[in-house]
């Protein structure tokens, strides 16, 4: 399942009793709801971010990330980003 944003997208993948999420676009402030709702269908469970196909990600971005690993963890589950050391030097550097 896909759920769009204007310049955001996320894939919804359930496996194992997890979700993987693949975030495709421009993850801002006006994306940030879009991923909390994908992560929102999570509940209890695991979670893992794909970042890399992002084009980009700015500080309103990083704070929805990190309210969704708040509420992950809230329910006992963890959140994890794949591709994620790599993918973020490569967006600090653009």
């Amino acid at each position: 399942m896909r759920v769009p944003s204007k310049n955001f997208s996320v894939l919804i993948e359930e496996s194992n009793g997890a979700l993987q999420l693949t975030l495709d676009g421009r993850l801002d402030a006006a994306a940030a709801p879009t991923l909390l709702a994908a992560v929102t269908r999570a509940r209890p469970r695991d979670v893992t971010l794909d970042i890399d196909p992002l084009v980009s990600i700015d500080g309103a971005g990083w704070l929805g990330v990190i309210a969704c690993e708040q509420r992950v963890t809230g329910w006992g589950g963890r959140l994890r980003i794949d591709n994620g050391i790599r993918k973020i030097l490569d967006l600090a550097s653009s």
